[in-house]
């Protein structure tokens, strides 16, 4: 009968993730649910949604009441470019980061960083590109017109902020930290 002593150590746990690592797992999901469901349809089908009627079609036609090339009409190059590099480019980083943030691993916080910044840079960039040429892909400047462009963005631009936000705090303290130490 072996000894307890002769039995191989039971692996140490990792403890949970923090509530903040949580929250940037919770919106990493979104986001990769997000593309690969809604902008890998966008970028499968630009050039043809305004003749589909299925429920993504429906959906950005309903968007396309604030930007008509999310509804296949017009210049759709701009949206079908930021698109596909979320879609290809992106999401392999957000599934890195994902691996970083549950492995705790040193190069996390300059990733978020990277990704947080990238993204809502990106948003800004459309949103700016809409305004100052006088948002000529939106039918009607109307409330409803402006809130169905703005809206939906929301979240990616908050999120992504959020997350440049606090990557660049913890590098900040991690820098100070390390002058302190000297």
């Amino acid at each position: 009968m072996p000894l307890l002593a002769d039995s191989p150590p039971t692996p140490a746990r990792r403890p949970a993730p923090a509530s903040g690592d949580r929250m940037v797992l919770g919106f990493l999901a979104f986001s990769l649910t997000a593309a690969l469901t809604l902008e890998l349809y966008f970028v499968l089908h630009a050039q043809d949604l305004d003749e589909r009627h299925d429920l993504f079609a429906r959906g950005f036609q309903l968007y396309g009441r604030g930007d008509r090339t999310y509804a296949g009409q017009g210049d759709v190059y701009l949206p079908f470019a930021l698109e596909t590099i979320n879609l290809c480019v992106v999401q392999v980083l957000n599934c890195a980061l994902a691996h970083a943030v549950v492995r705790r691993r040193a190069w996390r916080h300059p990733l978020q960083l990277a990704i947080g910044s990238y993204l809502s840079g990106s948003v800004v960039l459309y949103f700016w590109h809409a305004h100052a040429a006088g948002y000529p892909d939106m039918p009607h400047h109307s409330v409803g017109g402006y809130v169905l462009f703005y809206v939906p963005n929301l979240p990616w631009l908050v999120g992504n902020l959020w997350m440049a936000a606090a990557s660049f705090r913890a590098l900040v303290r991690s820098v100070k930290e390390g002058e302190t130490s000297r």
